[in-house]
């Protein structure tokens, strides 16, 4: 057990920021975690609770009130499953660790058991967080004793075990069958592909239901026949068992509980015992070969002026690594299909409804709510794409080639910066354009709207520059390491969401109980925006260059 634990610590570290990374930075990261917890991790968590306590004190006036937390474990579940597909891929197949490894005088259930716990953990932190919220907003409602908290902590670690158990398997046993899959490119865009569709797949399927209000939502999860629960508890039944251990006199839900999960483990461990080897083998030769392939286009690179040569840097890395392509860029084109649920969603009492016709109408407090909407999702959907939050972080181990290229730290910041303005403004452009027609707002409030969006871009993209400045992580063994393990990204996220959740709420309050009329309002918010990007280009300009020239390499 000594080595699985210390393989296990080992292998977190690896994703981690390094002592080395950390060592004058330690205030830094304390500040960016309080604002991470309180910019992102309580509201969500809150957010999730009051739904689940909403849905279940409904439920339980009909005697069905687990089934409110049940679906929303089986959700989480399946999203696990489908986010952990590419995750449990690279981490046991495409990590640079797997060289190293292997010659060790190691079992294959060591180095297998020891990823996958290191996975479990590094991966599902927001996970975990998620799950506490459902169990703590079904206890409060269903006013369950004490002891049920420990069922819901115990449960909150373990519950992803199963969904990452078939990832697992499903892995190896495609590694075994197939020759084609021998490279983390080819995995990247084919669990790439199948999110995408799943994600399209589900907005169809509720568009099609004719969108799910309250009302229809406790009763379908009422419904003892209801289809989609019984099947997602064919598929994830540890869910069924933990949740029912709640409310039962008697431990045997929870020993099914933990009996399921033990089993998951058992299998994938044979399954490791018994091909991972061979399977890890064949792609330590594939990996090899693709790093001579790519020296020998190295004679293929021309000269040309420094600027347009970065610029194409740029765009040819994001685009051409399938892992930034699939985390950076498609976000982009996705983000869409959310909105689209949150629409068909509130079904016949579609309040977004009213909204519309609250802008056809000339309505200025749904006008000013459309233009805070517009700058607020620009800005959450730049810091989601960490194209800017993670532009020293690619750099990797080629972090020299910034130092001592023929072009200034600034005009390399501005570049990056330019990257992401093109690639998050360019989508936020088209879609701005596209909602303003369908609104008929007007030609002038359309194109105040692109460029109140385009503000909230730029400035969202300066300070994300200046984040992965402060700590660039440079040290990773694989492109999906370097976004996974890099926390300016997340710090970035925060941050920017806070700054624009105070800007909008602050405008919105504004209106509301003072005199200001919309007009004023809206002028004000695009100087205060203004400033916000002057203030966050002057942080790159003296603090983001200061810190990347005294970064050592």
């Amino acid at each position: 057990m000594s080595i699985y634990f210390k393989l296990v610590k080992a292998l977190i570290a690896s994703v981690e920021p390094t002592s080395e990374e950390k060592k004058y930075k330690k205030i830094f990261y304390r500040i960016m975690g309080i604002i991470a917890v309180f910019g992102i991790m309580l509201p969500m968590a809150f957010l999730v609770g009051i739904i689940i306590y909403v849905l279940t004190t409904q439920l339980l006036k009909i005697g069905s009130g687990q089934n409110a937390a049940e679906m929303f474990l089986q959700i989480v579940s399946v999203f696990s499953f489908v986010f952990g597909l590419n995750v449990i891929f690279n981490i046991f197949y495409f990590s640079g660790d797997i060289e190293n490894l292997l010659p060790l005088p190691l079992k294959p259930y060591q180095i297998i058991g020891s990823k996958f716990t290191a996975a479990l953990i590094s991966e599902s932190i927001m996970e975990f967080i998620i799950i506490i919220a459902v169990f703590a907003g079904y206890i409060i409602a269903a006013g369950l004793p004490f002891y049920t908290w420990l069922i819901a902590v115990f449960g909150m670690i373990t519950l992803p075990i199963l969904p990452l158990s078939y990832c697992a398997v499903i892995c190896m046993l495609v590694m075994l069958v197939t020759s084609f899959i021998k490279n983390k490119d080819t995995v990247n865009k084919i669990t790439g592909f199948l999110t995408f569709i799943i994600i399209l797949g589900l907005a169809l399927i509720v568009s099609r239901s004719g969108g799910i209000d309250t009302d229809h939502l406790v009763t379908a999860l009422a419904d003892p026949n209801n289809l989609l629960l019984s099947i997602l508890n064919l598929i994830f039944p540890h869910i069924h068992f933990i949740v029912n251990s709640m409310i039962s006199n008697t431990a045997i839900n929870l020993l099914y509980y933990i009996g399921i999960n033990a089993l998951a483990i058992a299998i994938f461990m044979i399954i490791a015992q018994a091909i991972y080897f061979d399977t890890a083998a064949g792609v330590s030769k594939s990996l090899v070969s693709k790093t001579k392939s790519l020296q020998k286009s190295v004679s293929s690179v021309k000269g040309h002026n420094p600027c347009v040569s970065y610029l194409k840097k740029e765009f040819r890395i994001l685009f051409r690594t399938p892992a930034y392509f699939m985390n950076c860029i498609l976000i982009n084109l996705i983000w869409p299909l959310f909105l689209y649920l949150i629409y068909v969603l509130q079904g016949k009492t579609n309040f977004l409804d009213s909204f519309i016709y609250g802008i056809h109408n000339g309505n200025e407090e749904n006008v000013l709510i459309f233009i805070l909407g517009v700058s607020a999702v620009s800005v959450l959907v730049t810091a989601a794409n960490s194209i800017a939050s993670s532009s020293f972080t690619r750099e990797g181990n080629h972090f020299a080639f910034v130092k001592y290229i023929p072009l200034s730290y600034i005009s390399q910041i501005n570049i990056k910066a330019l990257i992401s303005i093109i690639i998050s403004g360019t989508g936020m452009i088209i879609y701005v354009i596209a909602a303003s027609l369908y609104l008929n707002i007007g030609i002038k409030l359309m194109i105040f709207c692109c460029i109140i969006s385009l503000i909230s871009v730029t400035f969202v993209s300066y300070f994300g520059i200046f984040m992965d400045s402060v700590n660039p992580k440079l040290i990773w063994d694989s492109e999906l390491n370097a976004l996974r393990g890099n926390y300016n990204i997340f710090f970035n996220m925060a941050t920017a969401i806070l700054l624009e959740a105070i800007t909008c709420a602050g405008a919105y309050l504004a209106f509301k109980f003072t005199d200001i009329g919309s007009l004023i309002i809206i002028i004000i918010l695009f100087i205060f925006l203004m400033m916000l990007t002057a203030g966050s280009y002057l942080l790159c300009r003296f603090k983001a260059v200061s810190n990347i020239d005294k970064l050592s390499i």
